[in-house]
């Protein structure tokens, strides 16, 4: 089966599961996004000819009415059990879409937008049902510069997490996979600064390679190099390939350097319910870093300690994880 052929009969399948679960009464739209959305999702070829799914199946839920969210969710754990591959259902409020929020249960709406909304409505395409992605046009100049130092320090704390939870054999393989995302992470923090975000991680790569002076003068000398094996690593289905860590503290220090410039310290979109749900958490954690600004607080010693080689890492990736994850 071609590549393409089996993407189209995938999505067919679990569109047919979740109209079979009640996705008739209860959803507005279907939402194809990630990786699907963008039309590159990435698979490991064998030698044989045959392949196998590495990315998940990000699809949005759009529900007609908050009465239907628990259904919803019921609906998206029957579905996510009826397939081998890893399905990423999201339930997401018509409202939300209509109005562009960032998140549901919202009243009023924020001017600016996470890279979610962005990447919702500029990577992304309505498989069944009504088409509200058009209600709404989101731009550049909305996003939240301060994604980009979110998504940075939420990649280190991730690396740190898992490869602390891992054996020694399937440890090695992580720290590779996470570091290669660190460092794109790193380039869609740059892009954002330099107002050439793109939700297609191929447009991001021809920006970078188009502006290899540009982008080594900010993040340091024979980045172009690394990110080129990085992404034919993760994306291209390359050679496994592995940032020394001397370089990657030194590319995140760099880009570090680009926040502090910026002063880009703190989130411009919030919302109640998710600004409660993340204080709850820090509460029972401890609340190590005072009431206010905790968020800032948890993601820039992630950043500081992992360029400083820090050997207490590990315990503030475990307070992220329980906090913010």
């Amino acid at each position: 089966m071609k590549q393409k052929d089996y993407e189209v009969k995938l999505i067919k399948k679990i569109i047919e599961s979740i109209e079979n679960n009640g996705g008739k009464k209860y959803l507005s739209s279907i939402i194809l996004t990630g990786s699907f959305g963008r039309g590159e999702p990435t698979y490991k070829y064998n030698k044989d000819g045959s392949f196998k799914l590495k990315s998940d199946v990000e699809i949005a839920l759009v529900y007609k009415k908050e009465k239907y969210v628990r259904e919803v969710k019921v609906l998206i754990d029957k579905v996510s059990k009826s397939f081998e591959e890893e399905l990423n259902l999201m339930p997401i409020s018509r409202h939300r879409v209509c109005n562009a929020n960032n998140f549901n249960f919202t009243i009023l709406n924020n001017k600016y937008k996470t890279l979610f909304t962005y990447d919702l409505f500029n990577g992304s395409y309505t498989v069944w049902g009504e088409e509200l992605l058009k209600c709404q046009k989101v731009t550049l100049n909305q996003l939240d510069l301060y994604e980009g130092k979110r998504i940075v320090a939420n990649r280190i704390g991730e690396m740190i997490y898992l490869t602390n939870l891992s054996e020694k054999r399937s440890s090695d393989y992580i720290k590779k996979q996470w570091k290669g995302k660190i460092c794109l992470a790193i380039v869609t923090a740059w892009l954002l600064l330099e107002g050439q975000y793109s939700s297609s991680y191929h447009s991001q790569y021809h920006y970078v390679m188009n502006n290899k002076k540009n982008v080594e003068r900010v993040l340091g000398k024979d980045f172009t190099i690394e990110y080129n094996r990085v992404f034919n690593f993760l994306r291209n289905n390359g050679n496994e390939y592995e940032i020394e860590d001397k370089k990657l503290r030194e590319y995140i220090r760099n880009i570090n350097e680009c926040f502090k410039k910026r002063k880009i310290s703190k989130p411009k979109v919030n919302n109640i319910a998710r600004t409660l749900k993340y204080f709850i958490k820090y509460f029972k954690a401890g609340m190590k870093y005072g009431i206010i600004n905790y968020e800032e607080k948890i993601l820039q010693t992630l950043i500081n300690e992992y360029v400083d080689e820090s050997n207490i890492i590990s315990e503030t990736a475990t307070l992220w994880h329980k906090v913010l994850y």
